[in-house]
């Protein structure tokens, strides 16, 4: 057996004696915890002292910041539409602008402009009115143009029953429109009392064209509903002259749909395919 230099000798039984001086790496992380760490360093996990690799976020929880509304300014900046929007999207708008309008302001302190006096809060509360019940009102607008046409042509009316009742629908939600425009005019005519302005310059801008006349919903208003009463006045006639609502031959096509159910329908096409009983036909020999 070959022996070692006095050197190694000495190395081997520090090795011996102290483990920890041979492997710095391995020494414990805590006496309470006597695991030894293993595996390479990450830096988007966290060692949790008992031999396992845990992801960080586990480890270290953390709270998402929610929105808690409470005031009108709270509200009315959750509001918001996407570029495309649906009917569920433009009813959830509506939700938080209705819910803005009962609700009480912020200090004037916290408003979402500089507010020195109280003439300039007052300003402040009605310009805020006027621009939500604006915004209802072109929420409503917008809900009714989800269900109406810009034109009907002859070929639409192969589905009149189902355009009647649309453009009914359309018809209503430009009836709601009405109210919030009249609210919104009233607010405007109260703000414009103040001969200043606020640090709001597309509000004030609205108002101002609320005042001159330039902005007028109530002629758009009636303009929607007098073409959707004359859509509603096509597609009654139509309905009235192939047999009233619903039509025969949707009747009919309602009638053949239910009776896909009945027993006397084919298999269901889902099932397992049968093949024909000539698959494996020959052709007859010469």
């Amino acid at each position: 057996m070959r022996s070692l230099c006095p050197g190694a000798a000495i190395l081997a039984l520090l090795i011996l004696a102290y483990p920890s001086f041979a492997s710095p790496v391995s020494r414990y992380v805590d006496s309470f915890y006597p695991s030894k760490p293993t595996g390479e360093l990450r830096l988007n996990y966290y060692y949790d002292r008992t031999g396992k690799w845990v992801k960080f976020s586990d480890w270290i929880p953390y709270r998402k910041q929610r929105i808690q509304p409470r005031f009108f300014e709270d509200f009315y900046q959750i509001y918001g539409l996407p570029p495309a929007y649906n009917t569920g999207e433009v009813k959830e708008s509506i939700y938080y602008l209705a819910a803005a309008l009962g609700t009480q302001f912020r200090h004037p302190s916290r408003a979402l402009c500089t507010i020195r006096t109280e003439e300039e809060y007052h300003k402040y509360r009605n310009l805020m009115y006027m621009q939500t019940n604006l915004l209802i009102m072109r929420m409503f607008l917008r809900l009714g143009s989800l269900y109406d046409k810009r034109h009907l042509y002859f070929h639409d009316l192969d589905v009149a029953d189902d355009l009647s009742v649309s453009f009914r629908i359309a018809k209503a939600y430009y009836e709601q429109a009405k109210p919030f425009w009249e609210l919104a005019r009233k607010h405007a005519t109260v703000a414009s009392q103040y001969r200043f302005d606020l640090d709001l310059p597309g509000i004030e801008s609205e108002r101002y064209r609320i005042m001159t006349g330039e902005t007028n919903f109530d002629r758009i208003i009636e303009r929607h509903i007098a073409d959707v009463d004359a859509k509603i006045q096509a597609t009654d006639t139509f309905l009235a002259r192939e047999g009233g609502s619903p039509r025969p031959v949707k009747a009919a096509m309602q009638k053949d749909i239910e009776s896909m159910y009945d027993s006397e329908f084919t298999p269901d096409p889902l099932g397992p395919p049968v093949l024909q009983p000539h698959w494996n036909d020959k052709d007859p020999e010469p």
